[in-house]
Formats: structure tokens, C-alpha cells, sequence
């Protein structure tokens, strides 16, 4: 019964991480990450920035697109690029750099295409 009630809680404690799951640095503090969301507009999702930092995005595809955010109090933010074509079977890249030094990218390669 005692294993039970354990298996329990590290399934419970696994299943809460993973919703807040940013990757750590060496320090045991957030690294920043950004994640492509949607492809339609193309939508990245950045976390682990500091709290209301100013983050520039910059988007690499046929053409170059930029955006400004502002990180959330929990390091958060997301950014969408309409008009950019994610669809394509050509790699494309982004980049996202805080004004205090948080900086984050996503590469995919090209022939990497989308499921349809």
C-alpha cells in the first residue's frame, strides 16, 4: 500500500511538471526557450525570459519579419507572424533576444515539412 500511495504522488508530481517544463540551466535557474506553436499564423511561445523583459523576435524564412514583446511576470509571452508561410518544405529560423540578455532560438531544417 505504501508503494502505491508513492507511485501516486511521483506520477502526480510528474504530471504537474510538465505543463511548466522549461529547461534549466546550471544554476538551477529557467533557461529561455521558444517553441513554434502554430504554423497558421506562425505562432512561437517563449518562456524562461525574465519577468517583463523586452524580447525582439526575428523570424528567418523567405523574407525577414520582427516583433516586439513584453515577457509576462512569469517570464511568458507569444508572438504570432501572419503572412509568414511555416507550410513550406524550406528550413526557417528564430530568434528571440531580451533587452537584459535572455536569448532563445528555433531552427527547422529544411525538408522537415509539416504533417498534413
Amino acid at each position: 500500500m505504501r508503494a502505491l500511495a508513492l507511485l501516486v504522488v511521483v506520477i502526480a508530481a510528474g504530471i504537474v511538471g510538465v505543463g511548466s517544463a522549461v529547461p534549466l540551466a546550471a544554476g538551477g535557474e529557467a533557461r529561455p526557450v521558444l517553441r513554434l506553436v502554430d504554423s497558421s499564423p506562425v505562432t512561437f511561445r517563449g518562456a524562461g525570459f525574465l519577468a517583463n523583459e523586452h524580447v525582439r523576435v526575428v523570424l528567418a524564412e523567405k523574407s525577414r519579419a520582427v516583433r516586439s514583446v513584453v515577457a509576462s511576470t512569469e517570464g511568458r509571452f507569444v508572438v504570432r507572424f501572419p503572412g509568414a508561410d511555416a507550410n513550406e518544405c524550406t528550413g526557417f529560423s528564430a530568434i528571440a533576444v531580451g533587452d537584459r540578455g535572455s536569448r532563445a532560438t528555433y531552427k527547422r531544417a529544411p525538408g522537415q515539412c509539416p504533417q498534413p
